[in-house]
């Protein structure tokens, strides 16, 4: 059996975000204008490796990029931040991308072309990097190769984690129960809830997920907290407040990263998702997808502020 030297092993989507800050979301026929622009990787898996190991994890990704500028700036930057690359396939087509147009408010709307991330097979799922992590996250991939990840995870004796994303929740829990079965924890938001199991109260949601098999479920509320059910923590936890929200962009993948760093180092459910919580937030205040403060800061920022979070835990959430 293959050592354990992967926190998390990410599995999913390599994207380059094209992001633009716009004065205002334009109306058809109507100009607005772009006032910031930048690129930058993007996409769950990379995102989900690359805050990985800027927290100071051991993180690698399993993904599909183009032989292409797009597929080259991605390898770079995971190169740089030293994340294992040798699950990363490369395929003849393009490498896919994002159009991000943000507001001032730090409200998104986005356009995407998969390209080779949605064509990464079920075969190509390299079993060497999965059988090395101790959590394989799975996020917004085509079904068929999620489940072949999530079944072998499971095989290799690792704990799997999952996201459906925007659009693979629009499925409907009864399309996707084949695949959750093999999940031990489900991360999504509140719409995504709602997409998957036809309710929007995030307590009934996490239920109905739940009785499908996964141990623990964590409905993402935005500004209002979170709702966790698991045996090792069910409840309500607040979301830590930030004074200016510049991109919301990647803030479920910099959530689901720091909460599995901290489970992987053996830390109990509640306090790592109170951690995660903290990073997700300073995330939301820095433009780009996988963009993070040092992590003396976020340290420095958990800690002044964790004691009022953690007072405001309760067994479930406030009414809206």
């Amino acid at each position: 059996m293959e050592q354990k030297d992967l926190d998390v092993v990410a599995v999913g989507h390599a994207l380059v975000d094209l992001r633009f800050t716009v004065s205002k979301f334009a109306s058809p026929d109507e100009e607005a204008d772009i006032e910031e622009q930048s690129t930058g990787p993007g996409g769950s898996a990379i995102n989900v490796a690359l805050i990985t190991s800027r927290l100071g994890g051991k993180a690698a990704v399993i993904t599909k990029i183009g032989l292409d500028n797009f597929g080259r700036q991605i390898v770079e930057e995971l190169v740089r931040s030293k994340v294992d690359i040798s699950g990363l396939k490369v395929g003849f087509g393009s490498t896919g991308f994002s159009v991000l147009m943000i507001d001032k408010e730090g409200n998104i709307v986005l356009y995407g072309y998969k390209g080779c991330a949605e064509k990464l097979d079920p075969d190509e799922i390299d079993e060497k990097v999965i059988a090395r992590g101790k959590f394989v996250h799975i996020a917004s991939l085509r079904p068929d190769t999620s489940l072949r990840a999530a079944v072998r995870a499971k095989e290799l004796d690792a704990m799997v984690s999952w996201d459906p994303g925007r659009r693979l929740s629009m499925a409907g829990l009864k399309t996707l129960r084949g695949l959750i079965k093999f999940v031990d924890i489900v991360e999504l938001n509140s719409r995504e809830c709602a997409n998957l199991t036809g309710l929007r109260d995030p307590v009934a949601c996490a239920e109905e997920i739940q009785r499908v098999g996964p141990s623990t479920v964590i409905v993402k509320m935005g500004p209002r907290g979170l709702y966790a059910l698991s045996d090792d923590f069910t409840g309500y936890v607040p979301a830590f407040k930030v004074s200016v929200v510049r991109d919301s962009t990647g803030s479920g993948d910099t959530f689901a990263a720091a909460m599995l760093l901290r489970l992987s180092r053996g830390e109990r459910l509640k306090e790592a998702l109170v951690y995660a919580q903290a990073v997700a937030a300073l995330k939301v205040t820095m433009l780009g997808a996988n963009a993070l403060p040092p992590v003396e800061e976020i340290e420095k920022f958990y800690q002044e502020h964790r004691k009022e979070v953690e007072a405001g835990i309760a067994d479930k959430p406030p009414a809206e």
